[in-house]
């Protein structure tokens, strides 16, 4: 008998799934019946919801808000543009350093031209001087020259005979050959024959 009311009790007294379809399933159906009244009023439920929890200690670090995740946002957005700002630091310092480098080797090219510019410059100058004096020695030369055939060969020998080998001889060389046998023949033996030599070498 106290066996038989003992199952009888068990059999009465509801289990736990008959609790859950009792309370679990009417509470859910309330909980979406809620969410779409407030959907239909315009109110945001899920941000609410996690205003809610993020008051309650245990669950604000688990829970995030609409703002937190803003903020996240921000951050990870600003990160990347500061990896960004680094990698262009970064490739601006290489073309910087390209650039001196470019620069070293033009300067250099630079001075290595203005030498050599110099240096030709210098022997310019050396040949323009040395042309336009053995120029000046010409034109002195015929200007000697023509001043002796003006001259009487009698007066022009003894002249002649007088002034320094190499300069009598080119005189001599510079004279018409009538006018310079005439004047060989008015010197000196001696002096006639020593620049007859020098006008053949």
């Amino acid at each position: 008998m106290v066996e038989k009311t003992k199952q009888e009790k068990k059999a009465k007294s509801p289990g736990f799934m008959q609790w859950v379809l009792v309370i679990g399933i009417p509470l859910i159906f309330a909980i979406i019946l809620a969410f779409i009244i407030f959907s239909f009023m315009g109110i945001d439920v899920i941000a609410k919801t996690k205003d809610a929890a993020n008051q309650i200690p245990f669950l604000s670090s688990v829970v995030t808000t609409d703002e937190e995740q803003e903020v996240e946002r921000e951050e990870e957005k600003v990160e990347t543009q500061l990896s960004e700002k680094d990698a262009e630091i970064e490739t601006l310092q290489t073309e910087v350093s390209n650039h001196e480098q470019t620069i070293d080797e033009l300067n250099q090219e630079i001075v290595k031209l203005t030498n050599q510019t110099e240096d030709t410059s210098d022997e310019e100058v050396e040949t323009e001087g040395e042309v336009q004096e053995n120029e000046e020695e010409s034109e002195n030369l015929d200007k000697l020259t023509k001043s002796y055939e003006e001259m009487d060969p009698e007066s022009a020998a003894p002249i002649l005979s007088n002034v320094e080998r190499d300069l009598a001889t080119a005189i001599l060389q510079q004279m018409k050959d009538e006018e310079r046998g005439e004047v060989l023949s008015a010197m000196d033996a001696e002096v006639a024959a020593e620049l007859t030599q020098l006008l053949l070498e």
